[in-house]
């Protein structure tokens, strides 16, 4: 059985291989256009998916499409109706849309006829975050925007099968609230919200919180979240109105507008509301399930600083490499366990490298290593306060880099992270790190009661050793590093620890400002050669620039 997993047009479209029960490949299609968060039709993640095993779109047995249209229409035509005159030219707006975005129409004019199958977004999600994981019997939490109806559902996975016991529908929704308040903040929802996160420990999250927290109507188990505050369901522009400016007594700030003060205290009383109401969302999962394992699924997933909450009531917490609804094209084909991986994106062949790294012979000094002297060599560079960008094998699936499209330095040097934000990365100065470390001394340095493989829990670092990878509140989103998962980045970590002390190293993905992850060996050279990156590892082969002052389109 050969299924084509696909999530598309709301946000991280990607596309799934999967041959009988083993995900063979998977790509977002953001990595190919250059356009972030691209919510297109995946159409060159499925041709990649496809040429990894030399299949076309006619040897498809089943597409899984990740959410179901229709439910999904319901929910937009429901909405619609509350606000006729108001959603008048919106409505218009979706009706095109709808017609465009028609899978069956899409996939055969691919030339697929086959049979398409559609899932319930939050199943995606939770099927993701289930079947991936290593428990028989878990808890299941997905929390994210909307999905047909849907906004948070708590299920129970035994065995091979997963059952939904409660869900929270649109318009009561913790992933449009915290992107609508990251949009209040200047930041561009769907993709700021890391922002707002790295902004909150700046903050005194007492100032906004009761008045947040006014929004909302718990009850034992939900909560709905009063609308006359937003434009959620009339809207597809502004999140917001003027009765939440009045509530909050601060002016929205604009996306050129300094950041004061006022702001970061805003987005601190964001995140303890979203932790607040999170951990009622966990004592329920507890308390229906009975489970002391916890799957956590859906882009709220990415928050890192609410997943670690989840110890108070669960013993182990599993969060997948991608929550969110990229995960979802993998999510919808599986229907049982899985072994899985996140490298799962193109790779390249030393000769296909050196083909390209010929082209740019005339700006370069290249040399290839055999991979012990390589990975003593690239340790040094690291420890001396090189920035190296670091390119190796299958690309990541999913929002963070784990080691093969990264961005590696020093952790130790207090500049590094000013040095990172300003020139490479060209970012504002609060955005935190993660640091790297090896699984085996994982606990030396931090205090967490699991491994964190995916960069998926914040949690306090028990040394002053690595200030550039470390948060103004002694955090870290750390990234547990196995040499089973990851054998050369294991490798080059190991080494660095044996040279310092600290098998630690600042890992950032390999890209900068407003580019997607890099996809190939020739976007690799030409980022490293317009950008003050030091070195440049393509697998085994140490890159150097022979003259910073050369650009390269």
């Amino acid at each position: 059985m050969i299924k084509l997993g696909i999530s598309a047009f709301y946000h991280d479209s990607a596309a799934a291989l999967i041959i009988g029960n083993k995900v063979i490949a998977a790509a977002e299609e953001e990595r190919f256009t250059g356009i972030k968060h691209d919510s297109s039709f995946p159409k060159n993640a499925i041709r990649y998916v496809l040429s990894e095993v030399d299949k076309t779109i006619y040897d498809i047995n089943e597409v899984h499409w990740y959410e179901n249209p229709e439910t999904k229409d319901n929910r937009v035509r429901t909405t619609f109706a509350k606000k006729p005159f108001r959603t008048f030219f919106l409505n218009r707006k979706y009706k095109k849309s709808k017609k465009s975005q028609d899978p069956k129409d899409i996939l055969e004019s691919m030339g697929y006829t086959g049979k398409i199958i559609y899932h319930d977004h939050h199943y995606s999600h939770a099927a993701f975050a289930y079947f991936t994981s290593n428990y028989d019997h878990s808890a299941i939490l997905t929390v994210d925007g909307v999905g047909e109806w849907e906004t948070t559902t708590i299920s129970v996975g035994k065995g091979n099968k997963i059952h939904k016991k409660i869900s929270i529908d649109f318009p009561n929704s913790l992933g449009m609230l915290y992107s609508t308040i990251t949009a209040y903040l200047g930041f561009k929802p769907n993709e700021g919200e890391y922002k707002v996160m790295g902004l909150a420990p700046y903050g005194d999250s007492s100032v906004y919180f009761s008045r947040l927290l006014s929004i909302f109507e718990n009850t034992s188990n939900k909560f709905t979240i009063q609308q006359k505050y937003f434009t959620w369901e009339y809207s597809d522009r502004i999140m917001f109105n003027r009765r939440l400016c009045k509530l909050l007594k601060l002016s929205p700030r604009l996306p050129e507008e300094e950041i004061t003060q006022d702001h970061k205290n805003l987005a601190a009383s964001l995140q303890k509301l979203y932790q607040y109401q999170f951990l009622r969302l966990l004592k329920t999962a507890k308390d229906i399930t009975g489970s002391t394992n916890l799957c956590l699924g859906g882009g709220c997933a990415y928050n890192g600083k609410a997943n670690s909450l989840a110890y108070n009531y669960f013993k182990s917490v599993y969060i997948p490499f991608a929550p969110s609804d990229a995960g979802s094209a993998i999510g919808a084909c599986l229907d049982r366990k899985v072994k899985i991986t996140p490298y799962l994106g193109p790779q390249f062949t030393d000769k296909m490298v050196k083909n390209i790294l010929d082209k740019y012979k005339p700006f370069l000094f290249i040399f290839k290593l055999e991979e012990d002297k390589l990975i003593n060599k690239v340790s040094k560079l690291i420890n001396g306060g090189n920035i190296v960008a670091w390119f190796q094998g299958k690309m990541e699936f999913g929002a963070r880099a784990l080691g093969n499209r990264s961005i590696l330095a020093n952790p130790r040097d207090p500049s590094m992270r000013d040095k990172l934000n300003k020139v490479i990365k060209k970012r504002e100065g609060f955005r935190p790190f993660a640091p790297a470390v090896t699984e085996e001394r994982f606990d030396q340095f931090f205090d967490s009661q699991e491994i964190s493989p995916y960069m998926s829990k914040v949690v306090k670092s028990k040394t002053k050793l690595i200030p550039s990878a470390t948060h103004i509140d002694n955090t870290c989103r750390v990234q547990t590093v196995s040499k089973n998962q990851n054998k050369k980045f294991h490798k080059l970590i190991t080494q660095i620890g044996s040279q310092t002390g600290i098998p630690v190293v600042l890992n950032t993905s390999f890209n900068l400002k407003d580019q997607t992850i890099t996809l190939n060996p020739d976007q690799a050279v030409k980022r490293f050669i317009n950008s003050n990156i030091d070195f440049l590892v393509i697998n085994n082969f140490l890159i150097q620039k022979k003259n910073d002052n050369n650009k390269v389109d």
